[in-house]
């Protein structure tokens, strides 16, 4: 049995989740992972997220490309979306997009090494996003539609 003040560093990611709930599963397997940067929200705006992870928002536009999977580590870099007052968050990787693509529940953040980790001046929980990126990301769900790329 595990000491409950050892450091988390595997996660139980889950790909496109529908909700908070999906997340708070049960699952077996369980990825290597650090947390590059953290995003405190408000306690609504972490409700918001739990319930439509799949909504667009632009803090996660604002460091899309620092959230994915390296695979030299072999490990998830990912950002942690929490709240000043809680102690839950969720492991977010974006894959470049403006959404979740992978999330983790994280029922203790008091579990996870965040000394370091810098923390986001400005969290802009809107969906208002630049032009750029819905022209490269059509053109990015194209490619993926037509098999162009591979």
């Amino acid at each position: 049995m595990g000491n409950m003040e050892e450091k988390m560093t595997k996660a139980a990611f889950v790909y496109k989740p529908m909700n908070l709930q999906e997340l708070k599963l049960p699952f077996e397997h369980r990825i290597p992972f650090v947390v590059e940067c953290m995003a405190e929200v408000t306690p609504e705006q972490f409700h918001s997220m739990g319930e439509s992870p799949s909504d667009y928002h632009r803090f996660l536009y604002d460091i899309r490309e620092a959230m994915h999977y390296d695979t030299d580590k072999e490990q998830m870099k990912c950002l942690l979306v929490t709240t000043p007052d809680r102690t839950e968050g969720l492991l977010v990787v974006t894959e470049g997009y403006a959404y979740v693509r992978y999330a983790a529940y994280v029922p203790d953040c008091s579990r996870l090494e965040l000394s370091g980790v810098p923390k986001m001046e400005q969290v802009d929980f809107s969906g208002e996003l630049p032009q750029e990126y819905w022209s490269r990301t059509s053109v990015k769900e194209e490619s993926v539609k037509t098999g162009e790329g591979r």
